[in-house]
């Protein structure tokens, strides 16, 4: 997968991206990471999710709210449910 094939979505509310987080979980995505409980206070938060070879990246700060990362194709149809369109762009970097 090249680097021009993922996108991101952002910024995404709270609400929504711990119900993101959920239902990826839910339909059997991994989560990567050590598990660390995720606030709407929580000044950082990262996880990776993992199905297949797809990786999708959530961040969450309490400054810029959520930022979720990944290939093209596993989230334009996240973008639409959401109504946040998709960029290729980092509009706040979290890093």
């Amino acid at each position: 997968m090249c680097i021009r094939d993922r996108v991101i979505i952002q910024p995404v509310p709270f609400t929504q991206f711990e119900q993101v987080i959920v239902e990826h979980v839910d339909a059997g995505w991994e989560i990567e990471d050590d598990y660390e409980r995720l606030a709407e206070t929580t000044a950082k938060w990262q996880c990776e999710l993992r199905k297949g070879t797809s990786i999708v990246t959530c961040v969450w700060t309490e400054k810029h709210q959520g930022i979720i990362y990944g290939p093209e194709r596993v989230l334009t149809g996240l973008s639409e449910k959401l109504t946040i369109p998709t960029s290729t762009t980092i509009a706040t970097t979290w890093f």
